[in-house]
C-alpha cells in the first residue's frame, strides 16, 4: 500500500517516495497531464559557469550516463509507466538538452505517442560558455505529445494567442531562467521556472485538472499547478528535494505569498493578467463519490452519518490513495441485492471527511475479513433528493460503472467510488 510522503490540506497536492516505475503500476489512477524533467544524463565531470564562478556539471549520481542503451532503456521504461496513467485524451511534456531528448523523442513514437511540438524554451539570462570553443548553450527543449494519435487534445488556442500579442504563438518561448525567489524554500540543481510551467499547464489542461510529475524535483510543477487552480501528485526518491516540495507548498497558503507570486511569474502582458485570467475561468464542477448499500440496509440512512466501505480496486486489491475520493463533495448511494439489479438511490449527503483506516482503529471491524476501510464523515444526515434518482448523467455513469468492472446484482461490492461531472 502507498501512504504519501506529503499530503496538503486543500487535497490539491500530494508527493510520494521512491522509484516512480515501481510506485505508479500499484495504483489506479489516470492524469490530465504529465509534466516529465528526467535525467538529462549530462553528469559528465564537465565544468560550467554559475554567479561567476566555475562549477561542476555533475548533479548527482541519478544524473550520470552508463551509455546510450542504458538512457534509452531508462527512457522506455519509465514512459511505458507513464503511459499507462495518462487519460486517453491527455497530454505528456518532457524537457531536456541534446543529452537524452533525441532518446526521448525516438521512444514517444515507438510507443505510439503523437508528437504536437518541439519546443525551444530560449532562456534570457543563460550562463556563459567559458571554453569559447562553441556557441553558448542558451535552450533547453520540451517536447510536446498526445497519447492517442486519433484522440484530440485540449489546446488553449485563444489564451496562447492573447499572450503572444494577439498573434499565434510559436514554439520558441523566451522566458527567464529561475529567480532568486523561486528558490525561497531551498535548491535543487535542475529547477524549472514557474514561468514556464504555468504556460504549459494553462496551455493543455482545464481547471481542476490533475497533473502529475514521475521526476518531481523540488515541485515546480506542483506550484504551478496549484497556483493555477489544478492538482498535482509528484514523486521523487530523495528526501532533500521532498522537503523543498513541501515547504513550498505549505508557502503558497498564505495568500498574500501566492497574490505576489502571480505577479512575478513573467511571461504575462502585466502583473495582474494572470491573476484576471484565472479569476474567469469556469470552476470545476462538483465531485460526486457513491456508496454501494444493500436495499435491506436502505431504511437506516436517516439515522447515519459516518459510513465505512472496503477500499477496494476493480482487481480487488486494496488501496490506500484513492486521490480522487478525497475531494468529492457529496456521497451518494446506489443500492441492489441479490434479487435486485443496481439502481440510484434519492439518498445524498455532504461530505465532511473521508479517511483511511485500519479495521482495528474501527469499532466492531476489528475481526473483519476486510482489512482497510473508507471512513467517510458527513456534516449532516442524509437527506432526500428525488433530482439525485432521475439524473440521467448519473444514471449513464452507473450503467458505465458496472459494465466495465463487470458487476451484477449477484456479487456485488460494497466499495466507494467516484464520479466527475455528472451535475
Amino acid at each position: 500500500m502507498i501512504k504519501p510522503y506529503f499530503k496538503s490540506e486543500d487535497k490539491n497536492f500530494y508527493l510520494l517516495q521512491g522509484d516512480c516505475m515501481k510506485l505508479l503500476p500499484q495504483f489506479d489512477h489516470k492524469f490530465d497531464m504529465v509534466f516529465a524533467d528526467p535525467p538529462y544524463f549530462l553528469s559528465n565531470n564537465g565544468l560550467s559557469i554559475q554567479s561567476g564562478q566555475i562549477v561542476s556539471v555533475n548533479k548527482g549520481t541519478w544524473d550520470k550516463s552508463e551509455g546510450f542503451d542504458f538512457i534509452n532503456n531508462f527512457n522506455r521504461n519509465w514512459l511505458k509507466q507513464v503511459r499507462e496513467k495518462l487519460k486517453d485524451n491527455g497530454t505528456i511534456w518532457i524537457s531536456g538538452t541534446y543529452h537524452n531528448i533525441f532518446s526521448v523523442g525516438q521512444l514517444l513514437q515507438e510507443l505510439d505517442f503523437k508528437i504536437l511540438n518541439v519546443i525551444t524554451w530560449e532562456k534570457n539570462n543563460p550562463p556563459p560558455n567559458f571554453s569559447c570553443r562553441f556557441f553558448t548553450h542558451s535552450a533547453e527543449l520540451i517536447i510536446w505529445a498526445r497519447k492517442k494519435e486519433k484522440v484530440p487534445h485540449y489546446y488553449n488556442y485563444e489564451l496562447m494567442k492573447q499572450l503572444n500579442g494577439n498573434k499565434q504563438m510559436k514554439d520558441v518561448w523566451k522566458l527567464p531562467a529561475i529567480a532568486k525567489w523561486e528558490k525561497s524554500c531551498g535548491k535543487h540543481p535542475t529547477q524549472k521556472p514557474l514561468s514556464v510551467l504555468t504556460r504549459i499547464i494553462l496551455a493543455s489542461t482545464k481547471p481542476g485538472a490533475w497533473i502529475l510529475d514521475p521526476f518531481a524535483g523540488s515541485s515546480t510543477t506542483g506550484i504551478a499547478a496549484n497556483l493555477a487552480n489544478r492538482r498535482y501528485l509528484g514523486i521523487d526518491m530523495e528526501t532533500e528535494f521532498l522537503e523543498i516540495s513541501k515547504n513550498r507548498k505549505l508557502e503558497i497558503e498564505n495568500p498574500t505569498i501566492v497574490e505576489a507570486y502571480k505577479q512575478k511569474i513573467s511571461g504575462f502582458e502585466s502583473k495582474k493578467q494572470l491573476q484576471l485570467y484565472l479569476s474567469e475561468e469556469p470552476k470545476p464542477k462538483e465531485r460526486l463519490a457513491l456508496g454501494y448499500i444493500r436495499g435491506k440496509d436502505l431504511a437506516k440512512l436517516k439515522t447515519l452519518n459516518t459510513f465505512y466501505f472496503h477500499s477496494t480496486d476493480k482487481q480487488n486489491n486494496f488501496l490506500e490513495f484513492p486521490y480522487d475520493l478525497y475531494n468529492a463533495k457529496k456521497l451518494v448511494i446506489y443500492s441492489g441485492g441479490r434479487a435486485k439489479p443496481y439502481y440510484l438511490t434519492s439518498y445524498f449527503g455532504e461530505i465532511e471527511s473521508i479517511s483511511h483506516k485500519h479495521k482495528s482503529k474501527i469499532k466492531g471491524k476489528e475481526k473483519s475479513e476486510t482489512e482497510y476501510y473508507f471512513e467517510v464523515k458527513l456534516k449532516d444526515k442524509f437527506s432526500e433528493d428525488i433530482s439525485i434518482e432521475n439524473n440521467r448523467n448519473i444514471k449513464k455513469w452507473m450503467k458505465d460503472y458496472c459494465t466495465e468492472y463487470d458487476l451484477k446484482s449477484v456479487n456485488y461490492l460494497p466499495v466507494l467510488t467516484f464520479a466527475e461531472n455528472v451535475f
